[in-house]
């Protein structure tokens, strides 16, 4: 028979601080995680809308002058 040969196994030293030890052992509550879940939604949205009013807002601009000058021509033919 061969004989196994043993790997020596790496030795990682990690520093975990007392804090973060405390908050992997809190558990969420299923309500707390479900208003983290909406912060998130919430903040992703946000993004979009910005990206959305910056898309459309030199066209609303552009119609909003048209009108007016629309509406202008319309009272002087009055």
């Amino acid at each position: 028979m061969i004989r196994s040969q043993q790997i020596k196994r790496p030795q990682i030293r990690l520093h975990i601080s007392k804090t973060v030890r405390r908050q992997a052992l809190i558990p969420m509550h299923a309500a707390a995680a479900r208003k983290l879940a909406l912060i998130v939604g919430y903040q992703a949205m946000a993004l979009i809308n910005r990206d959305l009013v910056r898309a459309f807002t030199p066209c609303e601009e552009e119609a909003e002058r048209r009108l007016t000058t629309f509406r202008n021509a319309q009272q002087v033919k009055q």
